[in-house]
């Protein structure tokens, strides 16, 4: 299967095979990256196991690690650890969504990206955000994670309270 991928603004393309329980995989990149070097190519065989609902077991080259995935409009939220990363997969063959820009149109929802406690709301219900403006911090695994504004727009509900847990992929907040 081949598949298009972009990954915080950078476009890949991505050669998956199943082999077994494991997938062999090629990530191909053949640009200059935000920090000037040229992205290297990748292969490999990766192991990948859904312990729950969004939720993943990861064995890539020796190292074990979780990811969570949280669907958000035409995209995907992927956390490894505390590091957040925006993903959209095409189908390779599908011309059509190549360089097409993400809908912002309409209202959002920010989603628990893993089980936490919500620390503090950083804005009111009513507010004004701009794109990537802190809007809530949620604590999980003993790291506070401040998650933000996916489009500029207006705070039109707020589902989070100071101090309750969050259960993966629960609705936080709506913007408009």
């Amino acid at each position: 299967m081949k598949l298009r991928i972009e990954v915080d603004g950078e476009d890949y393309s991505l050669d998956l095979a199943r082999n077994g329980a494991a997938s062999e995989y090629r990530l191909e990149a053949g640009h200059i990256t935000a920090g000037g070097h040229d992205a290297q190519d990748s292969s490999g065989t990766a192991s990948v196991v859904e312990v729950m609902p969004g939720v993943f077991s990861v064995l890539l080259r020796r190292r074990s690690f979780t990811v969570y995935v949280v669907p958000n409009g035409a995209t995907l939220e992927v956390w490894i650890g505390s590091e957040r990363h925006v993903i959209s997969i095409a189908d390779a063959r599908d011309r059509s969504s190549k360089n097409k820009k993400i809908d912002t149109a309409g209202p959002l929802e920010l989603r628990a990206q893993m089980p936490g406690k919500v620390v503090k709301l950083l804005v009111q219900l009513g507010a004004t955000v701009e794109p990537g403006q802190g809007l809530i911090v949620v604590e999980a695994m003993k790291m506070q994670n401040e998650m933000k504004s996916p489009k500029k727009g207006i705070v039109s509900r707020i589902h989070a309270i100071e101090g309750t847990t969050v259960v993966a992929g629960e609705a936080l907040m709506v913007v408009e």
